[in-house]
């Protein structure tokens, strides 16, 4: 019988059986084990070799590891190394990539041992290799799809942020980033409002952010924003709860930059409150000319409480609307059409205004509606009339005013060379200034030599009346002429007597008779001019 195997030959020969195994799953398993040198000389690789490198294992042996690498990974995998080496790490991890000779990419998650002698020079590597192509295959798709999704995100006309449940910024686009005034994305993540330029409005956005996780969405709401170069720009923003498997973990919001459109109603809000307060009447209408909107003056302008729905041609006077009617169908190219027209009130009276017609137009250049601006001028109309007859009844009364002068004045030609002036009723400043320049002007136009004032009419004379006679007197002698005055009345005498009159330079007749004779026959007496006789003439 052969004898028992002693404890020790037992023991070899599970070592061996167990080495057999291993061997046997290191050929057969999906793992790419290798075992190089110092140097990196490929000195054992399994079955796994035909695989990804189209050869079988003795190929293998005796190259380096290098020339079985990616030629992009080479450089990298070599520093490696040698950092690993100069720390005297035992383990690593590294991923780089092999070709195959096809032309195939694969990618390797590498477990690295680093076996060391007692002076802590490496000896050999052990390398157990995972092929993770499929995996990394999938994590680019997945990284292109996200880059594609932030490359979409980062090309809204809107900001969009999402936020943990501390409101600290997890995410958000280049607006909201542009606004921040950042330039990485890395700079954000992580803060809160409070570390951003808008900081004095964090309380309220943080209000905000903890109300939309605790009950819902939040849409429309308006509010502003302090950018990074320190403008403030008005923002329409929408929060949503970020939720996964269900839990709220955040709040995702998007805003939109409505500065110009705030901009913009604000000056619609400013332009309709001026309308609406306007004192002129101002409508508008489609392009059938019914009316669309109309202030609180059209309306009361024409007694209605509203003009909405009402055609605008029936509210005119129906003489007036054919006007209206070539106004709307060859409307001004450039400029408004303005004219007059007629309004029938609710009442039944008539209102004239002054009519402004602008068309409104379409982007496109299409009539799309007019609008009316009516100022009632009725009452200037009456003031302009009543002005009008005033100024008729002044021209009138001047009329009559220089008829009354020249009867005041009359100034008669009675004789070649002679003139008589009769007057009658009271000589005051005015009139006396009045005989003087028509006497005046009498003599220089009938180059009379004698000039008859007739005071026979004139019941009162004073010392102004007397005054005024003297200056006529004295001024027809620097004309050439003399003046008679006649008519003088016992009582005009007696006064001129007492209150001292004198007149030196004139002829004084009773009667106008007497003065016309003298007159005359001054005319025809001879008198000497130069030690010559000769008939007196002008």
């Amino acid at each position: 019988m052969p004898a028992d195997p002693s404890p020790a030959a037992e023991s070899n020969s599970l070592d061996i059986a167990r080495l057999q195994r291993l061997q046997a799953a290191l050929a057969s398993a999906a793992l790419l084990v290798t075992e190089t040198d110092a140097q990196g000389v490929m000195t054992y690789i399994n079955e796994a070799a035909y695989r990804y490198f189209g050869c079988a294992p003795e190929a293998c042996l005796g190259k380096n590891v290098l020339e079985l690498t990616h030629p992009a990974d080479r450089e990298h995998l070599q520093q490696q190394v040698r950092d690993w080496v100069q720390r005297g790490v035992r383990a690593a991890e590294i991923t780089n990539r092999i070709v195959h000779p096809n032309g195939d990419t694969f990618t390797f998650l590498w477990a690295v041992t680093i076996h060391y002698d007692d002076q802590g020079h490496p000896l050999y590597f052990t390398s157990i290799g995972h092929d993770i192509s499929q995996q990394e295959q999938l994590r680019k798709e997945l990284q292109e799809k996200r880059e594609m999704l932030y490359t979409v995100i980062d090309s809204l006309p809107v900001g969009v942020f999402w936020k943990d449940k501390e409101s600290r910024f997890l995410g958000c686009n280049r607006r909201v980033l542009n606004d921040a005034g950042l330039s990485h994305f890395k700079e954000i993540i992580g803060k809160t409002d409070f570390d951003l330029p808008w900081h004095k409005k964090a309380p309220v956005y943080q209000h905000s952010d903890r109300a939309v996780m605790n009950t819902g969405p939040k849409l429309n709401i308006e509010e502003t924003l302090t950018r990074g170069d320190g403008s403030v720009i008005w923002l329409r923003t929408a929060k949503l709860p970020l939720r996964r498997n269900g839990e709220v973990i955040g709040v995702l919001g998007f805003y939109e930059d409505i500065t110009e459109l705030h901009h913009q109603e604000e000056g619609l809000r400013t332009f309709r409150l001026l309308v609406e307060n306007a004192p002129d009447g101002i409508g508008i209408t489609d392009t059938d000319l019914a009316i669309t909107y109309a202030n609180p003056a059209f309306a009361a302008m024409l007694g209605y409480e509203t003009l909405v729905g009402i055609s605008w041609l029936d509210l005119l006077y129906p003489d007036d609307r054919a006007q209206l009617e070539a106004l709307v169908r060859r409307p001004a190219q450039r400029g408004v059409d303005r004219t007059t027209l007629r309004y029938i009130r609710r009442d039944g009276s008539l209102i004239t205004v002054q009519l402004s017609v602008p068309v409104l137009r379409s982007r496109n250049g299409r009539i799309v509606g007019y609008a009316s601006i009516n100022q009632d001028i009725t009452e200037q109309l009456r003031a302009e009339q009543e002005r009008q007859m005033l100024a008729l009844q002044e021209q009138v009364i001047q009329a009559q005013q220089a008829i009354l002068r020249e009867l005041s004045t009359p100034l008669l030609p009675i004789a070649a060379g002679v003139v008589a002036m009769p007057l009658i009723g009271a000589i005051d400043s005015n009139r006396a200034q009045q005989v003087m320049e028509t006497l005046l002007e009498g003599i220089n136009r009938y180059r009379a030599t004698i000039a008859i004032l007739d005071i026979t009419g004139v019941k009162v004379v004073d010392t102004q009346v007397a005054g005024a006679l003297i200056r006529a007197a004295q001024a027809a002698s620097l004309l050439g002429a003399q003046v008679v005055l006649t008519g003088i009345s016992p009582e005009i005498a007696q006064t001129l007597v007492h209150i001292g009159i004198e007149f030196y330079d004139m002829v004084t007749k009773s009667t106008l008779q007497e003065g016309i004779a003298y007159a005359l026959s001054r005319q025809r007496a001879p008198q000497q001019v130069n030690g010559r006789r000769v008939l007196a003439s002008r």
